[in-house]
């Protein structure tokens, strides 16, 4: 049951990765946030209430998880406005897994040897996917891997990588409160570096038109709904297995681009999903 929530989890996010990303095309990363953030809020907190919990133990790991989630969120959506998502996304993705790996097995997490199989294979996988595509993209603004698109990506996976283990600290009676904690701090620090950008640069603090504002809203309960099933995932299973698998969720990024926004596959690119699907295998088998 971990492992197919932790994939449910990644199908969601790699949703809604390119639903924000998409929208910060159209607008900014931070008029995207300032309105997914605190939907997403809106959305978790009734859901919490409804199933429970031990809110004590949460408050901690969610708020820190919460201000590393909100600097990673930022900064992948800062790479996936600037560059090709296909590429970009599983750069974020490897160090948004190593990681909470790293924290589980510091923890005296020991999968099996299927396990660590399946987790080679998923580094793989998400490396062999993000291989930048030979074709252009939907645009010409977008088919590079520009160096600042770069370090974009790999601040995201620091950001999203603490993320994944900070809220994977919180008691197994938690619920759905450490996301409510993180997802009501990651409001606060993302709208209100929306508000003073806004103010200084004197721009506009939401996106220009109600798509792109639907669309940060969609983005914002998709990516709340993830973690969720990251969290539900995490109390049933180890953590070093749980955060790769969810991990795996560019392949969900990179199949929308492939057929919303023209993102050509190559060969290795479709090796890197199928990959994908045998390391999934091999970790819940392990």
């Amino acid at each position: 049951m971990a492992a197919l929530l932790a994939l449910i989890s990644a199908l969601v996010w790699g949703v809604a990765d390119f639903v924000g990303g998409f929208a910060s095309r159209k607008s900014t990363p931070l008029q995207t946030l300032v309105l997914t953030t605190p939907a997403g809020m809106a959305f978790i907190i009734p859901v919490a209430l409804i199933l429970g919990g031990n809110r004590s133990g949460s408050a901690l790991p969610g708020i820190a998880a919460g201000v590393c989630g909100a600097f990673g969120i930022l900064l992948l959506y800062l790479a996936l406005s600037a560059g090709p998502m296909g590429v970009l996304s599983p750069i974020s993705a490897v160090l948004g897994a190593a990681i909470p790996v790293v924290v589980g097995l510091f923890r005296g997490e020991r999968p099996g040897a299927l396990a660590y199989v399946g987790m080679a294979l998923a580094v793989v996988a998400i490396i062999t996917v993000g291989l930048e595509p030979s074709n252009p993209t939907d645009d010409g603004t977008h088919q590079r891997v520009t160096p600042r698109a770069l370090a974009y990506a790999l601040g995201a996976g620091v950001g999203i990588g603490f993320f994944f283990a900070l809220i994977g600290l919180a008691p197994t009676d938690a619920g759905l409160w450490p996301v409510v904690f993180a997802r009501t701090t990651s409001t606060v620090v993302l709208v209100s570096i929306a508000l003073i950008v806004a103010r200084r640069l004197r721009t506009p603090v939401l996106p220009p038109d109600s798509v792109t504002r639907w669309q940060a809203i969609g983005a914002g309960v998709l990516d709340v709904g993830a973690n969720a099933f990251y969290v539900l995932a995490v109390h049933l299973g180890m953590l070093s297995v749980v955060a790769v698998l969810g991990s795996l969720y560019p392949a969900a990024t990179v199949f929308l681009a492939r057929f919303v926004l023209a993102e050509r596959l190559r060969p290795i690119q479709i090796f890197g999903m199928l990959t994908a699907l045998v390391a999934s295998a091999l970790l819940a088998l392990g």
